[in-house]
């Protein structure tokens, strides 16, 4: 049943992106199985897990498989063909269209991995890296499901911790926030060492007085009493907006369309 589907589904994709003048679209499932990858348990399994992330964190969640990719859009560029795909379709979650998306084409072993919306928060440049991270050595042995599952699981947790305010980027990895405290307590030892070593030959070179005034030398200093009083004061900050184009200075990189992405091969 579900390769029925799929078939009717790369049929109805076909028509819908050859000819954009049609005006309805039927609806794509949130795992489209065009390339007949994965079994109808597997199929069924990975649909229900996709349903319930999209519907829980508000945020829709898809994959789509496909012979190849340039047989239903003009264009060699992966991530432009699966942005048509998320365009035609309609794909996203509410009013903004938020949503995830995975991709792969089998002709040429591509995937393209895209967000639009809220998912350009929950899903950073760096978090696509991650994310790419926890399928593509399953895709590497054509371990689909295992693929498709762990692409879900990440998600899932990923836009737990955005809904919660801290979206998996550069600076919330603890391999780096823990290199970022040991720099910083190499450094403030470092400091410190030196501040000794310095008042360590001071006060080497200083002979004890056995009056204050010696330590003065006569008519040469003079003491003039001086009262300023504190009113306010004024900061000026500037924003700084963090954007990369792969995850080395965090945020996520928009394009005029709105959507980020990440591509390769599997």
């Amino acid at each position: 049943m579900k390769k029925i589907l799929s078939f009717l589904a790369v049929l109805a994709l076909l028509t819908a992106l050859c000819v954009p003048a049609l005006a309805a679209e039927p609806e794509l499932d949130n795992v489209t199985d065009a390339a007949s990858l994965l079994s109808d348990q597997e199929w069924a399994a990975l649909e229900s897990k996709a349903e319930a992330l999209s519907a829980q964190y508000e945020c829709g969640v898809y994959i789509i498989t496909l012979d190849d990719f340039t047989d239903y859009v003009n264009t060699n560029d992966v991530n432009e063909a699966a942005k048509a795909i998320y365009r035609a379709y309609s794909l996203g979650w509410g009013a903004e269209k938020s949503g995830v998306l995975l991709m792969l084409s089998m002709a040429e072993r591509d995937y393209s991995l895209i967000a639009y919306g809220y998912g350009n928060t929950a899903f950073t440049d760096y978090g696509k890296d991650q994310l790419a991270k926890r399928f593509l050595d399953n895709f590497g042995e054509d371990d689909w499901y295992g693929g498709f599952s762990d692409y879900l699981n990440k998600c899932g947790s990923m836009l737990s911790t955005a809904r919660e305010g801290h979206p998996l980027d550069v600076d919330s990895s603890p391999q780096i926030r823990l290199v970022g405290i040991l720099i910083s307590l190499a450094l403030g030892c470092l400091a410190a060492m030196a501040l000794c070593c310095v008042l360590c030959l001071r006060m080497k070179s200083v002979a004890k007085k056995e009056e204050a005034d010696s330590y003065v030398q006569r008519e040469s200093v003079q003491f003039i009493v001086r009262e300023d009083h504190f009113t306010h004061a004024s900061q000026t900050r500037t924003m700084v907006e963090n954007s990369s184009g792969g995850g080395g200075g965090g945020g996520t990189t928009v394009d005029s369309d709105g959507f980020s992405s990440k591509s390769g091969k599997f």
